[in-house]
């Protein structure tokens, strides 16, 4: 468990980075393109995220721990191919970074919790903030109008991980093990 102080965003949401273990379990939820793209500062291709035409009301959060990143009100249609949002749900939310990458200078953005990288930030977005951050689609989560965005860590991570650790080490637990094979 980290044993860091929790921080709470202004929002409301904990800030505290989930431990090595939390973050392993959550990673491996993803599918490997969500994988290369939040762990491996990958890049989806344009025109073809899920949520680039995504029209619904509601807010947008990091696929890896469910922090809520951008409003659905923020978002406009920057012509560029990724899902583009003029503001951040919270600004302590999110890290901005230099990143050198692929012959040029950007800021890079990743969730402030789990440090999964989202994309980058551009200072050529529309009024009243001038900034565009473009998005991989496969790096959020969308909770329509009127669904509830957790607080913390989804619970059934902390469960699995807690169950984990706190299973009896002992084989005449209440325990079964199955076999299964694959083709």
């Amino acid at each position: 468990m980290n044993d860091s102080p929790a921080e709470i965003s202004g929002s409301g949401f904990p800030l505290t980075a989930p431990s090595s273990s939390q973050l392993q379990q959550l990673v491996e939820k993803l599918t490997p393109e969500q994988h290369h793209v939040t762990q491996k500062s990958g890049t989806e291709a344009p025109f073809c995220g899920g949520h680039l035409t995504e029209k619904s009301a509601g807010v947008y959060g990091c696929v890896v721990c469910r922090l809520p990143l951008f409003r659905s009100s923020d978002k406009f249609d920057s012509g560029s191919g990724w899902p583009s949002f003029c503001d951040t749900y919270d600004a302590q939310h999110v890290t901005r970074k230099s990143d050198a990458s692929g012959g040029m200078v950007r800021t890079e953005i990743t969730c402030r919790r789990c440090d999964a990288h989202l994309g980058h930030e551009f200072p050529d977005g529309p009024p009243p903030t001038g900034i565009r951050h473009c998005l991989n689609s496969l790096a959020l989560h969308f909770w329509a109008e009127g669904e509830a965005i957790p607080r913390e860590i989804p619970r059934e991570i902390s469960r699995a991980i807690s169950d984990a650790t706190d299973a009896p080490a002992t084989p005449d637990a209440d325990l079964a093990i199955a076999w299964f094979g694959g083709g």
